[in-house]
């Protein structure tokens, strides 16, 4: 007996510590069912992350993927993915299952935790539950205006949020779609054009700017991106996921110490943004302020000792101040949490260029470029590194 109630005990500890995950499992499945559906492609669930594939568990389910994180006691943290259904009705039906799903269940465990004469342990286990559905159910059923930043960069709003999108998009004209369908095909510079025509048929409706500056990022056209974020937002009160944005967009055209103002006003309120602290830190970097940027790079790393960005770019200020040993130990660390890191193949390279090492540089180079690294001397680099080892 007493074997058994450690046990319970032990059960009970962990449902709630994992209260959160088990419900954002059946919130995000809710999703999933109809986008399964209407949709022929593959449906990814995440539970645990806004998309981050690393330290997870992967399953499949015929067309639905999971991917269930170890960190099981997250908050608010999970998302459902499909290519999406084509017609409005169906996104509509999509969008609303998540939180139908987290209400019939609440419903089912409250009926359990009054009707059913069970023991105090699984009355708790089971009001723990119920809570945490509830609690799914309002924070994804109210609007948010603050977006949620997801793994890859881009952004999304939570059910109540796109909800509000939807019915602000039933009066809107057939350009506005033909943007949508240009968009989710990924062609971007074609969408941008739509949702430029549609602002011009019916004035610069949020929803409409919204789609318009992300096809914009999207497409890489940042400087007309940062030119109409301004034009729009310049005079009114930014939020904080606005001023995240604005620093993005500077740094993409090196406006370095505007982009170092707007990632101050983000951390001024989001102090434990970690890869804000590194976008700062860069900003830095590029200001030729090393100091300053490895302490930015120090505390991001405090906050989190998981994050690669941290690593790379404080080795690749490390390289700047020729501290060699302190640059290769950051940069080998990065590589170690993300292999697939293109940056830190980059900076693997240059300081193994600067070393002598120049045959090992130019696979480190060549693998960036494998990987896409966002950096335009690429090919300078690797027919420079190629010239030194024919003349060696």
């Amino acid at each position: 007996m007493v074997l058994i109630g450690i046990l319970m005990g032990i059960i009970g500890i962990l449902v709630v510590l994992s209260a959160r995950s088990i419900t954002t499992f059946f919130h995000e499945l809710g999703h999933a069912i109809p986008s399964l559906l209407f949709t022929n492609d593959r449906v990814d669930v995440y539970v645990g992350s806004y998309g981050d594939i690393s330290k997870s568990w992967q399953f499949d389910l015929g067309r639905l993927r999971f991917y269930l994180t170890y960190k099981v006691w997250g908050w608010d943290l999970g998302m459902c993915v499909s290519k999406g259904a084509q017609y409005y009705v169906q996104q509509m039906i999509i969008v609303l299952a998540g939180p139908f799903m987290s209400l019939s269940l609440a419903a089912i465990l409250l009926f359990t935790l009054l009707s059913l004469d069970s023991p105090p342990l699984w009355k708790g286990l089971y009001l723990v539950l119920f809570l945490s559905t509830i609690w799914d159910f309002f924070v994804n059923i109210i609007p948010s205006k603050n977006p949620i930043q997801l793994h890859d960069g881009s952004s999304t709003y939570n059910d109540g949020a796109q909800l509000v999108h939807l019915w602000q998009e039933i009066k809107m004209p057939d350009v506005y779609f033909e943007g949508l369908k240009a968009k989710a095909a990924e062609d971007f510079k074609q969408a941008t054009k739509y949702f430029e025509e549609t602002i011009t048929l019916i004035g610069p409706k949020k929803v409409v700017k919204e789609q318009l500056l992300s096809s914009l990022i999207a497409s890489g056209e940042h400087g007309k991106a940062l030119e109409f974020f301004i034009q729009q937002y310049g005079n009114r009160k930014l939020s904080v996921t606005q001023h995240l944005l604005l620093g993005d967009l500077y740094m993409k055209v090196q406006q370095y110490e505007n982009a170092l103002k707007a990632y101050t006003a983000y951390l001024y309120i989001v102090f434990r943004d970690d890869e804000a602290v590194c976008k700062k830190g860069l900003a830095l970097f590029y200001l030729g302020e090393y100091n300053l940027a490895i302490a930015e790079f120090d505390i991001a790393v405090r906050i989190n000792d998981q994050q690669p960005l941290a690593y790379a770019y404080r080795g690749r200020t490390y390289l700047a101040l020729r501290l060699w040993r302190k640059a290769e130990e950051d940069i080998v660390r990065a590589l170690t949490l993300k292999p697939d890191f293109p940056e830190a193949h980059l900076f693997m390279g240059m300081y193994q260029e600067e070393i002598k090492e120049f045959s090992l540089a130019l696979k480190s180079y060549v693998k960036a470029k494998e990987l896409k690294v966002d950096f335009h001397g690429i090919d300078f680099l690797i027919a420079s590194v190629q010239q030194l080892i024919e003349e060696n």
